[in-house]
């Protein structure tokens, strides 16, 4: 057999990746923590415009720290627990409902899983089945189909798809393309759309989707598209509070509450309103 000693040698190079042991993985938890707090910090002693900026950079390590599979917090913690969602339930037109702030603190007795805190609902539509738009303008028809793409989703897309025919209308002396349920007074069918619809997240916004959207449209990428009933979802509160912030301050203390190496992180923290049973 050879002997590869002289020849072999570990050499630098672009490709080769380490991964990072258990303190390296820390520092990099305190250092997305450093951000929000930077941005926390800076909201007081900059003008107000600057607040959406700061709302932009303090929810990437919101989305990187609890969003991602591959997240160092949960490598680190893989049990990690979040506070659910407890605000002030406020009912909009159109029957939207938002889960607005302050955000207050259950015991950690009552903290949820990851998974269950991103799968709440902060913010959804309350309309009954049978009272849900009879026409759909092409961009949401579309905008729907698109979320049924891929397997999964295949056969209810082809069902979603027989339940509606495309029509023009004449709207404000404009030719528009739009498309009709084929039974608006079928119950059955109106059930069957409704829950495709709420499969895709069409009358519900969980906590996920909005941390995604509000990530990925404005935070990682500048998209030309967005939701503007998202966007109102993050609207401040009486201090200038947005969910993002408040989420990402809880992230905080929940760290410092279940991994010992950050129990001393941001010693002067302010203390978070609890829910008193």
């Amino acid at each position: 057999m050879e002997n590869i000693d002289d020849k072999y040698k570990v050499e630098l190079n672009f490709v080769e990746e380490f991964n990072l042991k258990r303190h390296g993985m820390i520092k990099e938890i305190e250092t997305e923590f450093n951000i929000i707090r930077l941005c926390i910090q800076e909201m007081s002693d900059l003008a107000v415009e600057y607040r959406p900026m700061l709302n932009r950079i303090s929810v990437m390590p919101l989305r990187k720290l609890l969003c991602e599979n591959n997240s160092v917090l949960l490598n680190v913690c893989p049990d990690f627990k979040m506070p659910p969602l407890v605000g002030f339930q406020i009912t909009l037109e159109d029957e939207q409902v938002i889960v607005r702030p302050p955000y207050k603190v259950k015991e950690i007795a009552q903290w949820i899983s990851v998974q269950e805190w991103l799968d709440q609902g902060i913010s959804w539509f309350s309309r009954d089945v049978n009272s849900m738009a009879e026409i759909l303008p092409q961009s949401a028809y579309e905008g729907i189909l698109n979320k049924l793409s891929g397997k999964k989703y295949k056969n209810l897309k082809l069902q979603f798809e027989g339940m509606y025919s495309k029509k023009q209308v004449e709207y404000k002396g404009e030719v528009l393309e739009v498309y009709c349920k084929q039974n608006p007074m079928d119950i059955s069918a109106n059930q069957k759309i409704s829950e495709i619809l709420d499969e895709i997240g069409y009358n519900k916004l969980s906590v996920y989707d909005f941390v995604k959207h509000m990530s990925d449209k404005r935070g990682a990428h500048i998209d030309v598209g967005h939701s503007l009933v998202v966007e109102l979802v993050n609207g401040e509160d009486a201090i200038g509070l947005t969910p993002i912030h408040y989420f990402a301050i809880q992230m905080i203390y929940a760290a410092k509450m279940q991994v010992p190496e950050l129990a001393g992180y941001w010693a002067e923290m302010p203390e978070l309103a609890i829910e008193e049973e």
